[in-house]
Order: structure tokens, then C-alpha cells, then sequence
């Protein structure tokens, strides 16, 4: 099950605690289900915002690594094209 799936069936969770009218529990008993319930949603919020943090990372190594061979490349192009016109004068 996915973090998307496990969020969702706490939202859900959630939801059915609130609106359920046929239970004799006290008042003190919903909120306390209805805390339960957030602090799991939170709970894997977090989890999935912390992977996505990781996965943002890692893109944005990689990006760098590939903007440095591109302009390490368009630099020795350009100096390539420097030393060609400068052989023809």
C-alpha cells in the first residue's frame, strides 16, 4: 500500500469517527479517535513529505552534475571555435 492509499484511508478513518451518530460514546471518546486519527494522517504526511524531500535531492544533484558537463562542453566548443578563427586570420 502506498503512502497516497494509507492517507487516504486515514482521511476516510477520519471522517467516519466524526459523522458516526449511532454510537453511545461519549463525547471525550470521539475526540480522542478524532486525535488518533490525525496524528496518523499527519504521521504519513510527514513520511511521504520526507521522501519527496529525498527525491527532490537527488534531482537536483543530478541536474547539477549535468549543467557542469554541459557548460564544461560548451566552454571547450567555444574555445575550439576561438582557436579555428584565430588560425584563419
Amino acid at each position: 500500500m502506498g503512502h497516497r492509499d494509507w492517507i487516504i484511508d486515514c482521511v476516510t478513518l477520519t471522517a467516519l469517527l466524526a459523522t458516526d451518530t449511532g454510537s453511545a460514546r461519549a463525547e471525550e471518546g470521539i475526540k480522542e479517535d478524532a486525535r488518533k486519527a490525525g496524528r496518523a494522517v499527519g504521521s504519513a504526511t510527514r513520511e511521504v513529505w520526507q521522501g519527496a524531500k529525498k527525491t527532490g535531492k537527488e534531482i537536483g544533484h543530478g541536474a547539477t552534475k549535468a549543467a557542469k558537463a554541459v557548460g564544461g562542453a560548451a566552454k571547450e566548443g567555444a574555445q575550439e571555435l576561438k582557436r579555428a578563427f584565430k588560425g584563419e586570420k
